[in-house]
């Protein structure tokens, strides 16, 4: 803002230059140091930001051998099923073959004492 005084005693004309070159200057600065501020604040939350990222692909990198690893016991765990299932039919056939057996041999033993009776039975029919 500029303005023109005169003196009246000798009529020379000054002009009032304090803070016309000041306030620009002064608004540039807090400008630039706001800017500065601003260009600090996101490089520290780009530094946050990248962190962040690391953390979030060592998560995933974690969650990726985890799921790998339950992958991995599924198919064990398929596997020991498949294991049992075939194991059970193998006991429910040997229990049919053992009881079979067992049948055969109770027959069997029937077959033998009849025999041996009967061959007594003629020994005896004989002495007499």
């Amino acid at each position: 803002m500029a303005s023109t005084d005169t003196e009246p005693e000798s009529e020379t004309q000054f002009v009032r230059t304090t803070g016309l070159e000041e306030q620009p200057t002064d608004e540039r600065t807090a400008l630039r140091a706001r800017v500065a501020e601003l260009e600090s604040e996101l490089a520290r939350k780009e530094a946050v930001l990248a962190e962040r990222n690391e953390e979030i692909a060592r998560l995933r990198h974690r969650l990726d051998q985890r799921e790998q690893a339950l992958a991995e016991r599924e198919a064990d765990l398929e596997e020991a099923r498949a294991e049992l299932e075939n194991a059970e039919e193998w006991a429910e056939f040997l229990d049919r073959e053992l009881r079979a057996q067992r049948d055969r041999v109770g027959s069997l033993e029937e077959r033998v004492e009849s025999l041996e009776s009967r061959s007594l039975w003629d020994r005896l029919t004989d002495l007499f």
